[in-house]
């Protein structure tokens, strides 16, 4: 079931639409994100939005992966007149009230973290990291893991976790920590054999 988790301030309620009308016919606009190109509709998350000022739509957000391997959820936003809607771990932040204005998370998604005391919204993929306050997107990371990216700790400048690293014969995990305010790496990358930067 899909979690639909609106904790911080929001001026909109969100569902998801348990099925589609016999008739294939809405009594509200249906809205696509992104539009298709060459087919009438596409595969994703059908959810229908209901502002407090105006009227209720239904967006249809198209699936980056396919379930199960994928990562779905619906979350409020620093902004409480937009909602996050993450679909098949493809991301996208959508004004509730105009459904034309929106825009998609930079990267794949694989969890995402409110962080109300930095004002920051925190999206993780399997390498790196993303983060968008409230006028929007704010930082991108560089790479810093191989794969598996666990955010495990956020601190007053920081956010810190772990990553698979196949480099590592002990413990095939390595630690990262970017800096919260630009999304600077503060660790090294790792070396080649001659020494190199790998990312």
């Amino acid at each position: 079931m899909l979690e639909i988790d609106l904790v911080s301030s929001h001026s909109y309620e969100v569902e998801e639409l348990p099925e589609l009308p016999g008739s294939g016919e809405f009594d509200v606009p249906v809205f696509y994100f992104p539009q298709p190109k060459n087919r009438p509709e596409h595969d994703g998350l059908w959810l229908k939005v209901a502002p407090a000022i105006g009227k209720s739509w239904i967006g249809v957000f198209a699936f980056l992966f396919d379930p199960p391997h994928s990562f779905s959820r619906v979350v409020s936003t620093l902004d409480p007149d937009c909602v996050c809607v993450i679909s098949g771990s493809a991301g996208y932040i959508v004004k509730a009230e105009e459904p034309e204005i929106w825009e998609k998370i930079v990267i794949p998604v694989l969890s995402v973290r409110l962080l109300p005391e930095h004002q920051l919204l925190v999206f993780s993929s399997f390498t790196g990291l993303a983060a968008y306050g409230r006028n929007g997107f704010a930082w991108r990371s560089p790479q810093v893991c191989w794969d598996e990216l666990k955010i495990l700790k956020v601190t007053d400048t920081t956010i810190e976790g772990t990553g698979y690293d196949p480099t590592n014969s002990v413990s095939n995990e390595s630690r990262f920590a970017v800096d919260i305010g630009t999304g600077r790496s503060l660790l090294p990358s790792p070396t080649s054999t001659d020494g190199k930067p790998l990312w």
